[in-house]
């Protein structure tokens, strides 16, 4: 199975998959589906794959985000390892500028024990992991940039949570530190006429790959998230 395989209806959308070793974006506003996204297409190319990953919540205790990934009929696999940072937020607000190496630490850890069969990594959320950092934001691209830069040599896909305050207008560009590091952002958001409110996903940049650049719907089904080609009037101005 291919990442696009993971979710119905992706593989309209790409028409080629995600390239290996690879740093994704999923970016959109609170409410958007970025964790379920996320989490359903890593635990179902992983179970295909016969590959393992490693899930880093730093928002959710890991009990919260599995009861969240079955409300919505998205598989729990054992192939994917949920770490549960959200308990040490405190304690690691105090050594803040460690925070990254920790985390990288753990995650070349795990890589070790599993080898060449750990392919994924996923942080949830970017957000979370900022509002720990002690860094100037001067500095914040340099160590953000090593941070990935050793990951992606440890032959691994990994992708980064971000949530935004709101959702951008179809029509913006998005910028900023994580989307000129990132070789693909896939966004997450709600498009509003009228008093109905629709989900989108709509692929920003993906490098290397054939997709979409239009939106596309996202809804919740009974066995997981599903994507079809919808109609949205124009123009399509979200809040």
């Amino acid at each position: 199975m291919r990442f696009i395989d993971t979710i119905d209806g992706l593989n309209e959308v790409f028409e080629t998959d995600i390239p290996k070793d690879f740093v994704i974006l999923v970016k959109g506003a609170a409410g958007t589906l970025k964790s379920g996204f996320t989490f359903q297409m890593l635990t179902k190319y992983l179970d295909s794959a016969d590959e393992y990953g490693l899930y880093i919540t730093l928002e959710q205790s890991r009990d919260n985000h599995i009861k969240n990934m079955e409300s919505m009929g998205i598989p729990v696999s054992k192939r994917l390892h949920i770490s549960d940072f959200s308990d040490y937020r405190v304690q690691y607000d105090d050594f803040s500028e460690d925070l990254i190496n920790l985390l990288q630490d753990n995650i070349i850890e795990f890589k070790r024990k599993l080898g060449d069969k750990c392919t994924c990594v996923a942080i949830d959320s970017l957000g979370a992991l900022y509002s720990l950092l002690n860094i100037e934001q001067k500095d914040l691209r340099k160590r953000l940039y090593r941070f990935l830069e050793i990951l992606r040599r440890e032959n691994m896909n990994i992708f980064l949570i971000l949530e935004t305050e709101t959702d951008y207008n179809m029509e913006q560009s998005v910028t900023g530190t994580e989307g000129f590091l990132a070789d693909g952002i896939i966004e997450l958001g709600l498009h509003f006429q009228g008093n109905t409110a629709n989900r989108y996903l709509r692929v920003r940049k993906m490098r290397a790959t054939a997709h979409s650049m239009e939106p596309w719907i996202l809804i919740v089904s009974d066995t997981g998230l599903k994507v079809y080609k919808g109609t949205f009037s124009m123009p399509l101005n979200l809040t």
